[in-house]
């Protein structure tokens, strides 16, 4: 797999893990490298009909929920459905054809208030990491390189940490000391990859000490989980010299578009996904440029077949002449608004940290936090019969904010919803009202 590694950006150790990971890859035979083929082939000439018609007939066939659907199948013969829908009796989405014991099991991040588990085949897996690995390329980003991951999630084992050469960063609290950290870091390291919120803190703190592209080794830059707004961007390349790229992705679907540097639309990832958009009040197409739901069908979801699965997300389309053929591009993405909150001594709080938490609290249906003043903070919850958590989540949120954090928990019928369907899960009325934030993690802002 020369093409997947590049000499002139890797030093001994670095190449080293790189072949290694190969090399067990074939001897093994997880088949990452057959799939980076694939993908590359199909993003030059996209899926065919027939891969598309496979899923939708196995689904027809095996999946509870789709056993109804008869005679000349199509994309448009099936229903669109959601999280909550699927929440609603998971069971029922899984194929005869696999175990659930069997399977790999995925929460989503309860980015919208609401998180639950998704399946997938080992398959889906390494289909999922080859995906990684082949857009991963364009930002001089390969395996084996010395890398940092921000990420709130729990981190990866020791072992592994050091096998694919990757710094985990914690980006809970944003203070002085943790910038101070990341700053030292990011000398050791080619490529970062992270929320560009948190990149936009790092950047503009390195800017303020007196940094320059020079003071540092980045090649690449990859942002992902929020839209990257112009101005986070400016600082970001400012900072540290190179591009930005980013992706549009979810834990569930894996990597659905990229947005190279200097392109203002996403490239789809049509070798893995079929992508819709479909009218806010009805399932009808839109036309090209008409703003809509983001609706995808994974080709390759066997066990818990992802059709027409409705993200959650607004956006638009072009189709673009590449290599003789029409590639479809995400030229617009309105995604979820998050907020950041405060300790009560006025350091920064990554949302993600309380999402990741959040996906350890059983029966929980929904929640949205809310800081009302300096120190008074409201979790609402939707619940089920069964929950009687509260004080494990006062205990959780006091570790994240602080002993003088006054927390109270608010057990509701619903939370209301923006126009989108989403639930924004952080509000920060605090600094609505009385102090001006520096950023706004993310904005319903087109690109």
């Amino acid at each position: 797999m020369q093409k997947y590694y590049d000499l002139s950006n890797m030093n001994f150790l670095e190449l080293a893990r790189n072949r290694a990971f190969f090399l067990a890859d074939k001897i093994f035979r997880k088949g990452i490298a057959g799939n980076l083929k694939d993908i590359e082939n199909k993003m030059e000439r996209t899926a065919s009909s027939q891969e598309l018609h496979s899923i939708l007939r196995h689904a027809a066939e095996t999946v509870p929920y789709y056993k109804w659907i008869k005679g000349d199948i199509n994309i448009r013969s099936f229903p669109v459905v959601n999280k909550a829908i699927i929440r609603g009796n998971p069971d029922v989405f899984i194929s005869d054809d696999h175990d659930i014991d069997n399977l790999y099991s995925v929460t989503t991040s309860g980015s919208h208030g609401t998180s639950m588990k998704f399946y997938r085949t080992k398959e889906k897996k390494i289909r999922q990491i080859a995906e990684v690995l082949y857009f991963s390329k364009q930002t001089n980003f390969y395996f084996g390189v010395k890398h940092g991951f921000i990420r709130a999630t729990h981190p990866k084992g020791k072992m592994s940490l050091a096998l694919q050469n990757e710094l985990h960063i914690d980006p809970t609290k944003i203070n002085k000391e943790f910038l101070e950290k990341i700053r030292l870091q990011l000398k050791e390291m080619k490529v970062i990859i992270g929320f560009p919120s948190i990149l936009y803190e790092i950047a503009h703190f390195c800017l303020k000490r007196g940094d320059s592209p020079s003071s540092f080794n980045l090649r690449g830059i990859i942002t992902t989980a929020e839209p990257l707004l112009d101005y986070q961007r400016e600082t970001i390349e400012g900072a540290f010299g190179c591009p930005v790229h980013t992706r549009y992705a979810t834990e569930e679907l894996g990597l659905v578009a990229v947005q190279n540097p200097h392109d203002l639309s996403y490239r789809v990832n049509e070798a893995t996904f079929y992508l819709e958009i479909l009218k806010l009040d009805s399932d009808d197409p839109c036309e090209e440029g008409e703003e809509g739901r983001i609706v995808v069908t994974d080709i390759y979801s066997f066990a818990m077949p992802l059709i027409r699965y409705d993200t959650g997300d607004l956006g638009c389309y072009k189709l673009v002449n590449k290599n003789g053929m029409k590639a479809k591009f995400l030229t617009y993405i309105s995604g979820r608004l998050i907020e950041m909150s405060l300790t009560p001594e006025g350091e920064k709080i990554s949302p993600f940290s309380i999402n990741v938490k959040m996906k350890d609290v059983k029966n929980v249906k929904k929640y949205q936090f809310v800081q009302k003043t300096q120190k008074q903070y409201v979790m609402k919850l939707v619940v089920d019969e069964n929950y009687q958590d509260n004080e494990k989540i006062k205990g959780i949120l006091k570790r994240i904010l602080g002993k003088n954090a006054d927390i109270s928990i608010e057990i509701l019928d619903s939370i209301p919803t923006l126009p989108s369907g989403k639930t924004p899960y952080i509000i920060n009325e605090y600094t609505k009202s009385s102090v001006k934030p520096e950023i706004t993690i993310e904005g319903i802002t087109p690109y």
